[in-house]
């Protein structure tokens, strides 16, 4: 029995959910751990993942593939570039006073984790702007979709966080986007989130 292609599956879709630091080289006894595999059969299927483009090998350690990490971001952000660009459209419509408050908070919070130069922190508080603003939508369908695609960008962010600079532009665009929501206006709300995965987009391509 082929013992090597269940294993490329799996570890193809860890790849795919961002489950494998890209950053780093692969950690093939880490995946003999998690995997209850032999090294032998985890390393055929990472040669199997290299056939595909998915991985690299260089000096003897494997990668995920630049190409293949780039390709997984700009998909992410299509999708995001749809859902969260609808969700702050309806939020403008929806949103109650209750999820305007935990939205200001979550930006006072920002400014005080920048100022402590805090990364661990800041992925905290973006998580906590975002959920409220998923929430404000009003459709619990799109929150849940969104809290799902958000769980993706906050391990690039992880992975990223020693390589992360100043934030203060993407704050900002925190503050633009709740500007427009509070003030009821829906495209302009849209086009504001738009723009800001656009930016996050560019941003987590030239970290890795």
């Amino acid at each position: 029995m082929d013992q090597v292609e269940p294993m490329r599956l799996a570890i193809k879709q860890k790849l795919l959910d961002l489950e494998i630091d890209p950053t780093q080289p692969i950690d093939e006894k880490a995946l003999v751990r998690a995997m209850g595999a032999s090294l032998t059969v985890v390393t055929q299927a990472l040669d199997r993942l290299a056939l595909e483009g998915l991985v690299t090998k260089q000096r003897g350690r494997y990668h995920v593939a630049r190409a293949s990490m780039a390709s997984i971001v700009r998909e992410i952000s299509e999708v995001r570039t749809v859902l969260e660009g609808m969700c702050a459209r309806l939020a403008a419509e929806r949103v109650t006073a209750e999820q305007t408050a935990r939205m200001e908070q979550a930006h006072r919070e920002f400014e005080r984790v920048i100022k402590d130069g805090d990364n661990r922190a800041l992925l905290a508080v973006d998580r906590k702007f975002h959920q409220a603003l998923y929430e404000a939508s009003g459709n619990r369908f799109l929150a849940r979709a969104l809290d799902d695609m958000y769980a993706l960008i906050y391990r690039l962010y992880f992975f990223s966080l020693d390589r992360i600079g100043s934030v203060r532009a993407n704050v900002e665009e925190h503050r633009e986007i709740l500007d427009a929501i509070k003030a009821g206006d829906g495209r302009n709300a849209e086009r504001l989130i738009q723009q800001h995965i656009a930016h996050f987009q560019t941003m987590v391509e030239g970290l890795l």
